[in-house]
């Protein structure tokens, strides 16, 4: 009775599993359609009369206004409870790794039922985008400008050594917007067409960058900060110590902005086809707010419009049938009335429009279908009854279609954040499983950091060096300081024009409340068992002694911060001396003194891999760390109690981010900063604030 009722029980779940596949199955086929599946990535091939009637006609509607744009999403099944919060009938908010929205754009490129893509900025982005996200955004963009060609390398800034022909025609893609801040039209200019609002306005003031200093704050509660660096150009920790910018921090940051500057000028004049010289950007600049017919004058917009015309686009194109002897004129009649005669409109065909969460859905559930045959093929290799059971039921291929024995892996571990201790145990963790793992071939180190604390960032690369798998580094927004100190690791190193890295050199505070105590009236005494027992004493000021100590811990941070740059980059160290100090350079400047390999984003790094140190043709990609899921709390691997806590959180405050600033005065009372001493590798002040109020 047992048996049977197992037996019972082991078949209603293989029956739930077989129906739940074909339910998915039928829900890809519909969406994507049989042309889908016969080789859109194939090249030079044509889909039979068949194919093609049952091809649809959408447009793939990115909304960046609502968008945000992230390395890592670090909630994994989570970030879906937080459209449960307080906030959920506002605006919602799409949270998307850089890398996610590259993919839906490359995929709906070959994606014969695509047929367009539309953007909506409209009042503006929302949330933040880092340049290096963007710059990788352009490039999706443009391979889907060019999806009459294959792209060997897609991530290759207007390369046109990396592209090939390929049939069908490209797709055209539109931008509309009710203005744009300087970043935003950055993003917007590789569109094909860029539509603005008719009184809204192109805000082009150029790169600009701004810093806070505190020594007055400071000053003002008798809290004052000892600072110790090598580097003149070591900026972070002038957040402690100026009331604004020193000259050499004023001299970074001049050709940080000019080399940002010059990079973005650049790439909208390729993208929008113009021929602009530095005199007409400085007038551009200095002119202020362009309206719409300025912008359409010069040439940086294509249309005004007075509403978004997506909607009235795709009404004409499922009504142009009515009219069975000239279907066209009837459309261009519609749309004249309300836009007036606009060329690009010729080249919409789209008849219904795809969200973004929609497609990104759906190709999820496809790579989730083609893992699971992937799985069942594997089975069906074990015995021949199990291939028999699984063809007929349809779950695994009637004929030999087995997958190669070893599928060789290239794993991509992203370091996302500010490093301190709890960022370096996770990456560890990841790194020790991908040690163990023979399938995996090569390591794609992804570094999206300003830097962190000496010792977390010593911590991964001592972990790095003993990995024994070649490691290729792909820059992100930034890569610096700390996250410079990691990438030395590895052998080729992979950045955006746009990045910032390269800030090798160190710092460190010690914080001294004596005057505060005193102010205060509170008196504290000690017994030291050695002259630097009380140096970490927040009321204890600064002794000669400890003075000597920290400077000299600071230069043994520094010297071997260089050497091994020195020996990573075959440079001497007087010449990494030269480009160290602490400047901060940008992904374009850091190849010319030798800091970087290559130009080029993720995809680019993944490629080399790939190329260099694979043999087979099938080559999963793995990220890391693993995304957590509910799947962790039914296998024990999370607290229930945590998890909870971590989804109440969510849903009660979804968008709470740590002002670092007021942080630091609503801890002044308790001064729980100052107990230990803090030595950094960063270039960002925020991350300096944090790492120091964590204790890390």
């Amino acid at each position: 009775r047992s048996l049977r009722f197992g037996s019972g029980v082991v078949g209603i779940a293989v029956a739930a599993n077989v129906a739940s596949h074909y339910y998915e199955l039928k829900q890809v086929d519909t969406f994507f359609g049989d042309s889908a599946d016969s080789s859109s990535d194939k090249e030079g091939t044509q889909s039979d009369d068949k194919s093609k009637s049952k091809t649809k006609r959408c447009v793939l509607v990115l909304p960046f206004q609502n968008l945000k744009v992230v390395e890592r999403r670090s909630g994994g099944d989570f970030d879906d409870l937080k459209r449960l919060g307080p906030d959920r009938d506002k605006q919602p908010t799409i949270v998307l790794e850089a890398k996610e929205l590259v993919k839906i754009i490359h995929t709906a490129a070959s994606d014969p039922n695509i047929t367009a893509l539309h953007a909506d900025f409209g009042e503006g982005m929302r949330f933040p985008c880092g340049l290096g996200h963007m710059e990788e955004i352009r490039n999706a963009i443009r391979v889907f400008n060019e999806s009459h060609r294959a792209h060997r390398d897609p991530n290759i800034n207007h390369n046109p050594v990396f592209a090939m022909p390929r049939n069908g025609d490209p797709k055209p893609s539109y931008a509309f917007g009710h203005s744009f801040q300087w970043n935003e039209y950055f993003l917007a200019s590789s569109f094909s067409y860029v539509h603005l609002q008719s009184r809204g306005a192109l805000h082009l003031f150029g790169v600009t960058a701004s810093n806070t200093f505190l020594r007055s704050a400071l000053d003002r509660y008798g809290i004052k900060a000892h600072v110790f660096k090598h580097g003149d150009y070591k900026t972070a920790p002038n957040i402690f110590t100026e009331d604004k910018y020193s000259k050499p921090h004023l001299e970074a940051v001049k050709s940080m902005t000019a080399s940002l500057n010059s990079t973005i000028c650049s790439c909208i004049e390729k993208s929008r086809d113009l021929n602009f010289d530095s005199v007409m950007w400085k007038s551009i600049f200095d002119y202020g707010s362009l309206t719409s017919a300025n912008s359409a004058e010069i040439g940086l917009v294509d249309s005004i419009f007075p509403v978004d015309p997506l909607l009235s686009l795709l009404h004409a194109n499922k009504e142009k049938k009515e009219d069975k002897e000239n279907p066209t004129t009837a459309k261009k009649a519609k749309l004249e009335e309300i836009f007036g005669l606009n060329k690009s409109f010729d080249k919409f065909v789209a008849t219904e429009q795809v969200s973004l969460v929609k497609y990104h859905e759906m190709m999820r559930m496809k790579a989730k279908l083609e893992k699971r045959r992937k799985y069942f093929t594997k089975l069906a290799e074990s015995s021949t009854a199990a291939s028999i059971i699984l063809s007929t039921i349809g779950l695994a291929p009637r004929e030999a279609e087995f997958l190669p024995s070893k599928v060789e892996k290239v794993a991509v571990v992203t370091v996302d954040g500010n490093i301190g201790s709890s960022l370096a145990y996770e990456i560890i963790e990841a790194l020790r499983k991908i040690r163990a793992d023979n399938a995996v071939k090569c390591l794609v180190l992804r570094v999206n950091s300003p830097g962190g604390s000496v010792t977390s960032s010593e911590a991964i690369l001592e972990e790095l060096k003993i990995l024994e798998k070649p490691i290729i580094c792909s820059m992100s927004n930034a890569a610096a300081s700390g996250g410079y100190y990691i990438a030395t690791s590895c052998e080729k190193i992979f950045a955006n024009p746009t990045t910032s890295t390269g800030s090798i050199g160190v710092f460190g505070v010690k914080f001294d409340a004596s005057k505060w105590a005193k102010d205060y009236g509170i008196r504290t005494d000690y017994y030291p068992h050695g002259s630097h027992a009380a140096s970490l004493n927040p009321f204890v000021p600064l002794t000669p002694g400890s003075k000597e100590n920290i400077s000299r811990m600071t230069v043994g941070f520094y010297d071997y911060f260089k050497s091994i740059v020195a020996t990573s980059r075959s440079m001497s160290v007087d010449e990494v001396e030269q480009v160290a100090q602490g400047r901060v350079w940008t992904g374009e400047q850091a190849k010319e003194v030798g800091l970087v390999d290559r130009l080029g984003g993720l995809d680019s790094a993944i490629s080399f891999a790939k190329s260099s140190h694979t043999k087979s043709e099938s080559v999963d990609v793995e990220y890391w760390p693993r995304k957590r899921g509910f799947w962790d709390l039914i296998s024990g691997k999370e607290s229930f109690a945590g998890i909870i806590s971590e989804a109440a959180s969510l849903v009660k405050n979804p968008s709470n981010e740590n002002d670092s600033i007021v942080h630091l005065f609503n801890e002044m009372s308790e001064l729980k900063f100052a107990e230990r001493p803090h030595f950094m590798l960063t270039i960002d002040e925020k991350t300096a604030l944090d790492l120091i109020l964590r204790g890390e």
